[in-house]
């Protein structure tokens, strides 16, 4: 699974994990991301909270918002309830779009809370309050 998910490291202190999404956005990737943090010990053990950080991040042609309900649909059952900040790169308006889209779709169908940021420390306060 792990050519199939995105990089995650996670936090020693308080178990959060930490995924860093580069290249090409991908849904199923994301779904995927999901599903290996869930299986986490640490990460259960923890605050269960998430921070997605985009970095030259870029869609691909065939992006269709159709993929998030779907790739959704399959990580819900993983997920759990927490927080999950997105940090967005400002300049990049389809980042924050999908990740309005994306939380808008999380509020109607997970029990995670999610917020969309521009910086990273904005983000960590957020998870941390």
């Amino acid at each position: 699974m792990t050519e199939t998910t995105y990089p995650i490291a996670f936090d020693p202190a308080n178990g959060r994990a930490h995924v860093k999404i580069s290249g090409e956005i991908s849904p199923a990737k994301i779904g995927h991301t999901y599903i290996a943090i869930s299986m986490n010990r640490r990460w259960l053990e923890g605050d269960t909270s998430i921070l997605w950080q985009l970095e030259n991040a870029v869609f691909q042609e065939s992006f269709e918002f159709y993929d998030i309900l779907e790739a959704t649909q399959t990580a819900k059952h993983y997920i759990k309830p927490g927080k999950s900040a997105i940090v967005v790169e400002e300049s990049l308006a389809m980042q924050e779009k999908v990740a309005r889209f994306y939380k808008s779709v999380a509020a109607t169908s997970t029990a995670r809370h999610v917020a969309i940021f521009y910086r990273e420390d904005e983000a960590i306060a957020w998870l941390d309050a």
